[in-house]
């Protein structure tokens, strides 16, 4: 399956679903969307739902900015933040980088939010390609999110680190 980025905004509860494979090289709109949710210009959502059900794939690059997002909305007062993932495998990895720290897991199907607009995902464009700074503060998301994470992710952090210098 493609991926899928989706989104909403409402009633002040942010709303994002994924689907297919998330890679690095066709997330970069997930970063932008969660600057634009957390950044000083809009206001800051005061809830937020993430529907994983349809995902096939995560990589350490989309797991990162999943991180990143769940950090954002602890840093702002949210919440404890929804994920809805009916995948065993999926869970199970979220629940290996710590994340259910940071939010609650619910593994069951159900309706995770309003109908949701598209974000551009092609690996193909250059602009929605993930950049090396990009690969970089995801794997720094997943290091801060728990300790624990740093043996398996500091060698990617390093490797970009010496790449952008």
């Amino acid at each position: 399956m493609s991926p899928v980025i989706g989104h909403a905004l409402v009633d002040g509860t942010a709303y994002l679903r994924l689907a297919g494979e998330l890679r690095h090289d066709n997330v970069a709109a997930l970063e932008l969307l969660i600057e634009h949710w957390f950044g000083s210009e809009a206001p800051v959502p005061r809830a937020l739902v993430i529907d994983l059900g349809a995902v096939d794939f995560l990589d350490s690059t989309a797991l990162g900015l999943l991180a990143a997002c769940l950090r954002e909305a602890r840093a702002h007062g949210l919440p404890q933040p929804l994920v809805f993932s009916t995948q065993a495998d999926i869970n199970a990895l979220l629940r290996g980088l710590r994340f259910d720290e940071y939010c609650g897991i619910v593994e069951r199907a159900g309706d995770a939010g309003p109908p949701v607009a598209t974000l551009a995902t092609s690996a193909d464009d250059p602009a929605v390609q993930s950049s090396a700074a990009t690969i970089l503060r995801a794997h720094e998301a997943l290091i801060e999110l728990h300790e624990a994470n740093r043996v398996a992710f500091q060698p990617v952090v390093d490797l970009f680190k010496a790449e952008l210098r």
